[in-house]
C-alpha cells in the first residue's frame, strides 16, 4: 500500500506544547491545543523568546535560531537544555526537516538518555526520512520506558511496520492504539482503509476466479 501521505499522519502525534520549568519533559498533545502553561527559568532574552514562539506553535526559522541561540545561556539548567533541545527537534519535525530533527533528538538523548518522548519522536522522524527498520526499533525502545501517550507511539509504529511490508505487524498496532484510545480518528481511519483493501482484495481475486474459463 502507498504511503505517501505517511509524514502527515506521522506528525499528528507530535507534542504541541511544553513546559519550560523543573524536571518536566515535552507532554504529547493534538495539534490544535494550546498551550495551558509555560515557566521560563532565568532571565536570557533568548530563552524568553524560544518559549514564547513555541508555546505559540511557531515553527519558523526565527523561533530556531532563538532556541538555537537560548542553548548557549551559561546558566541554562540540564532540564530546560533537554526541553529546548526537544522544541528545536519539534520544530523540524513539522517543517518535514527530518535529519534535522533527528540531530535535535540526539542531543536530546545525549543529555538525558531515558527520555521516551525524545525516543517516540525520534522514531517519528526516521519513519519521515524513510528509515521504517529503526524507526520500529527507536518506537519501540520508547514504548519500554513508557511514553505519555502510547496510543501514538502505536500508530507510529504501525506506520513504520506498514513501510516495511509487514503488514500484520501494522495491523496489530493500529488495533492496539485504537484499544487504548477508542474512537480516535486516525487508527480508526488506519483500520477501515485496511478492511477496506482486504474487501477488494477478495472481490479482485473473485472476479479473477469467475471470469477464468
Amino acid at each position: 500500500m502507498g504511503r505517501a501521505g505517511l509524514p502527515r499522519r506521522i506528525l499528528a502525534a507530535i507534542p504541541a506544547a511544553f513546559l519550560l520549568a523543573g524536571a518536566a519533559t515535552a507532554s504529547a498533545q493534538d495539534p490544535n491545543r494550546e498551550a495551558q502553561a509555560i515557566t521560563v527559568v532565568g532571565s536570557d532574552a533568548n530563552v524568553r523568546r524560544c518559549t514564547a514562539l513555541f508555546s505559540a506553535g511557531d515553527t519558523s526559522d526565527d523561533m530556531i535560531a532563538a532556541c538555537t541561540r537560548a542553548l548557549g545561556y551559561p546558566r541554562l539548567t540540564h532540564d530546560n537544555a533537554v526541553l529546548i533541545n526537544s522544541a528545536i527537534g519539534i520544530a523540524h519535525l513539522r517543517r518535514h526537516e527530518g535529519d534535522a530533527a533527528i540531530a535535535s533528538f540526539d542531543a536530546t538523548l545525549a543529555l538525558e538518555p531515558h527520555n521516551a518522548e525524545a525516543h517516540l519522536n525520534r522514531g517519528a522522524a526516521l519513519v519521515m526520512t524513510h528509515q521504517p527498520g529503526p524507526a520500529v526499533a527507536e518506537i519501540t525502545h520508547a514504548l519500554s520506558l513508557g511514553v505519555r501517550e502510547p496510543e501514538k507511539a502505536y500508530f507510529n509504529r504501525g506506520a513504520a511496520r506498514e513501510a516495511l511490508g509487514d503488514l500484520r505487524g501494522a495491523y496489530e498496532d493500529y488495533s492496539t492504539a485504537l484499544q487504548i484510545r477508542p474512537q480516535w480518528a486516525p487508527a480508526d481511519q488506519e483500520l477501515a482503509r485496511f478492511v477496506r483493501g482486504r474487501r477488494e482484495h477478495l472481490a479482485a481475486v473473485l472476479g479473477e476466479r469467475t471470469s477464468t474459463p
